[in-house]
């Protein structure tokens, strides 16, 4: 699959109505998890993290998760990291140098459930991640990553090793690997539908008319 290319003629909302079409209605992530830049667009396969409170920690060596997470990132994912609502608001998950490792890696970009950090350097990289919101505040004792690649839930989302993920200023859905052909391709269609509808509606077509021919909207 050609990630460059759907990342340049798709956007979530095409996606996320192929999704309903298929009957798979929980797909969006929470709406809060948006770009740092709202010029972003992600799309790549899921590799799921999760961080809970920091009950064991080791002030010797305070980053053990983290490291093996970063470290174990496999090229075109997208990490998604769900953070326990006890962390979620206290402390950054995510910052530059997790974004250069990442990189490095050949990761598409982050996903996170909770807040980053470093954001000014991360904006300089280029580096396509999502949030909800930024924090000085250090993971350092106060959240530790648990455990990754394994399937997580984010909001009421599952999110699978290898799904695949689309994200853009418009919110992140999740297309479940078994049904990730069937709705790339009819998602393009799409595209294709609405870019003809538009063309006709410039010309004086009413929506009406377009509806009832190509039944997009």
């Amino acid at each position: 699959m050609n990630l460059d290319y759907l990342s340049r003629v798709l956007y979530s909302p095409v996606i996320s109505d192929i999704l309903d079409e298929v009957g798979i209605y929980n797909h969006a992530l929470p709406s809060n998890i948006l770009p740092i830049n709202p010029e972003y667009v992600v799309v790549g396969y899921a590799y799921p993290m999760y961080v809970s409170e920091a009950d064991d920690f080791d002030p010797n060596n305070p980053y053990r998760g983290l490291i093996e997470a970063a470290d174990a990132v496999p090229e075109d994912s997208v990490i998604v990291i769900e953070v326990n609502e006890n962390v979620r608001g206290k402390a950054a998950v995510w910052g530059e140098l997790t974004s250069t490792a990442a990189m490095a890696r050949g990761a598409r970009g982050v996903i996170a459930h909770g807040l980053i950090r470093d954001v000014n350097q991360v904006l300089r990289m280029g580096f396509p991640v999502f949030a909800i919101g930024h924090t000085p505040y250090d993971i350092k004792g106060r959240g530790e990553f648990k455990s990754h690649g394994v399937d997580v839930t984010v909001g009421n989302v599952k999110v699978k090793v290898g799904d695949l993920v689309f994200g853009d200023i418009n919110g992140v859905v999740i297309v479940p690997r078994e049904v990730m052909s069937e709705v790339i391709n009819r998602a393009i269609e799409k595209v294709n539908k609405e870019s003809t509808a538009k063309r006709e509606i410039r010309r004086g077509t009413l929506l009406k008319d377009i509806w009832d021919r190509y039944k997009v909207l």
